[in-house]
């Protein structure tokens, strides 16, 4: 779709008897760092290892501590309490765990990187009740040394590896039997390939991935892969210190990306956060720690929305450590939480999510300095107000709608041959109409919370173009969707009073363009409909243009209708059963699995629009053959209230989006 040049079209600003009067009304989340539990040296010290959660018992395991000195398996509930020592080590038993536990069928398993048989660890489990320590193997150098990362368990073998050991003495990948057995050696390290594997593996598709500490090109370490069954490793990628050196946390794979850390380099000379194509590639930096954000990061990332959430061993407020977010996408290192002794110090594992929260432990701090259990909690945000628009024959009335409180609203127009179609808002509360014209021009109009209208500018005609939707990304630039020729589409990306560029997309035959939303890492998501076929698309395009797409349906007599996307960066859609006007709320997660919660049918009354409010509630808007108005705030459970509004004799409620 070409442009033209702009020009400005003069809407007056004018007040209007009759309007629906005002009456009253029945960004990035914050986090609560919590101390669950504290080691005593009693009860154990110095967690080296994450946790793995079992109903309402959090299980791990402590690097020393407890009779005799030894290192521990401990529970604690997950709302915090007493610690329970499940077994202890001795040495010959094993010393020294290192990786995070894994529970199946009952019984926990884990390594540790010291003791057994022959003093170069073992691989063992206990009962997750408790109970005797059962050695299942143990190394004695040739087949590996000093196993210090999680397990995984598939097809009845435990998979690992050993930071030393092997044919070479830089490190094995090995397996044992879930039972116990001799240790089979799957591939061994010779610097070259990479040396001192201290992360946990992933396994897909018949492939191990892993990475080294050191060894490859650079002597910086490695990503690598190898056959499940055994056999040469692949050098999928080598760190060289500008890209990020010494990684020593496991990957993470999502599609066909893994994610991962490293410990040191990088701009800065605190870590990385980086990933590269499953198959291999160039290392692609998404983060750099400085420091002041976090340093040092040596534990397993979690996928969570779009971001990667993880710990850093150092760094922060206090230079203690700290609980970061990173846009899976790539972009600032955000600070959730920092440490500060008392709260814990030196997060040396990676975090589990249960539900919306985080758990860890910390390696020093807390009550006793030995190290604590804790969880970070997403703060509960105000839920904010909303905005809604209201059209009566070229006129428009703007809504504000707070949480509690008085309705307050302005009036614009009437303008002939106009008529307010769409409505967006941006992070700073400012509001946003969309205007049409029947000659094919619109206008966007750029609104304060105070209701005043700071800046239009005015796009077309563009024959055969039609404008559909506008969304604000959190850059402040106005993304609108115009419609074109055979089912073509084209999105404006606009400063207001400024540049502008475009990008083309289609004709698909049978398919529409329909509504347009901007997550917070700028990620723009677009709505495709086709109605015959009673199914819908679901575009994701990055910044940089990438763009991927998940098809939904058919659902027969359903049409997708609306969509927001909320400050999760999950996308939901409106769904609406045509016979019924019944409503489906689809949330979309960025594994493309998807929840949904119906509505309705309501007789005389049909779904309109659909917001996400500051708290992440979806705000589902219906309107009545009477011109009355509802408003559903439905929280995440599916639970929701309602409130109403009219009716207002020739007014109807158009659109509805997030308020400051």
């Amino acid at each position: 779709m070409k442009h033209t040049s702009q020009f400005s079209i003069a809407l007056l600003l004018l007040s209007t008897a009759g309007l629906p009067l005002a009456v009253n009304s029945a960004g990035a989340q914050a986090y609560t760092l919590t101390s669950l539990a504290n080691f005593t040296g009693g009860n154990g010290e110095y967690p080296l290892a994450g946790l793995v959660l079992s109903g309402n018992t959090l299980y791990g395991t402590t690097y020393g501590g407890a009779a005799g000195n030894g290192a521990t398996v401990f529970s604690v509930p997950v709302g915090g309490g007493a610690i329970t020592t499940l077994a202890t080590f001795n040495g010959s038993n094993g010393a020294a765990p290192g990786g995070s536990l894994i529970l199946s069928n009952g019984t926990l398993y884990g390594t540790t990187c010291d003791g057994g048989a022959g003093g170069d660890g073992t691989v063992f489990s206990i009962p997750v009740g408790g109970g005797a320590v059962t050695t299942l193997a143990s190394f004695n150098g040739s087949n590996g040394a000093y196993p210090g990362a999680s397990l995984i368990l598939s097809g009845g073998a435990l998979y690992g590896t050993a930071f030393k050991g092997g044919g070479n003495g830089d490190g094995t990948v090995f397996c044992v039997p879930v039972g116990g057995g001799a240790v089979s050696t799957l591939a061994t390290f010779n610097g070259s390939n990479g040396a001192n594997p201290e992360c946990s593996l992933v396994l897909s598709g018949g492939i191990l991935y892993g990475m080294t500490e050191y060894g490859g090109a650079a002597g910086d370490g490695t990503v690598f892969s190898i056959p499940v069954g055994g056999g040469a490793v692949t050098t999928l990628a080598t760190f060289n210190g500008s890209n990020g050196a010494n990684p020593n946390a496991g990957l993470v794979l999502s599609g066909g990306t893994l994610y991962g850390t490293t410990y040191g380099d990088g701009t800065h000379n605190y870590g990385t956060v980086f990933s590269i194509p499953v198959s291999g590639g160039a290392v692609t930096t998404l983060a750099t720690f400085n420091g002041s954000n976090g340093a040092n990061p040596e534990c397993n990332l979690v996928l969570y929305g779009d971001a990667l959430y993880g710990t850093a061993l150092g760094g922060g407020a206090y230079s203690e450590g700290t609980v970061f977010r990173v846009p899976v996408a790539g972009g600032a290192v955000t600070t959730l939480a920092s440490f500060n002794g008392n709260n814990g110090a030196y997060p040396a594992c990676g975090l589990i999510l249960s539900g919306s929260t985080f758990y860890g432990t910390t390696n020093d701090g807390g009550g006793y300095s030995f190290g604590n259990v804790f969880a970070l909690t997403p703060a509960a945000p105000a839920a904010g107000s909303m905005y809604v628009l209201w059209n009566h024959a070229g006129q428009a009335s703007l809504w504000k709608i707070p949480a509690t409180g008085p309705v307050t609203s302005a009036s614009f127009g009437s303008y002939s041959a106009w008529a307010p179609s769409a409505l967006s808002s941006d992070t700073s509360g400012n509001a946003y109409i969309l205007w049409t014209s029947t000659a094919g021009q619109v206008s966007v109009w750029k609104i304060s919370s105070s209701l005043g209208v700071t800046t239009s500018q005015s796009f077309g005609p563009f024959a055969g173009w039609s404008a559909k939707s506008l969304a604000v990304g959190p850059d402040g630039n106005v993304h609108l969707l115009w419609n074109g020729p055979s089912n073509a589409a084209s999105i404006y990306n606009i400063v207001l009073g400024g540049s502008m560029t475009s990008k083309a997309y289609g004709p698909f035959s049978g398919w529409q363009a329909t509504q347009i939303s901007v997550d917070s890492n700028n990620n723009t998501r677009v709505l495709w409909t086709n109605s015959a076929a009673y199914e819908a698309s679901l575009w994701n395009i990055t910044s940089a243009g990438v763009l991927t797409s998940q098809t939904l349906g058919p659902y027969n007599g359903w049409q997708a209708q609306s969509l927001a996307v909320g400050s999760d960066n999950l996308a939901r859609i409106v769904w609406v059963y045509t016979s019924t006007k019944q409503a489906s709320i689809f949330t979309v997660a960025s594994d493309g699995s998807i929840t949904s919660k119906a509505f309705g049918p309501y007789t005389g009354w049909s779904p309109a629009g659909l917001a996400v409010n500051n708290d992440v509630d979806s705000d589902l808007m219906w309107t009545s053959t009477s011109n009355q108005l509802s408003i559903f705030d439905i929280a995440s459970a599916g639970s929701f209230t309602s409130t109403s509004y009219g009716p207002y004799s020739g007014w109807n409620a158009i659109a509805i989006a997030q308020g400051p």
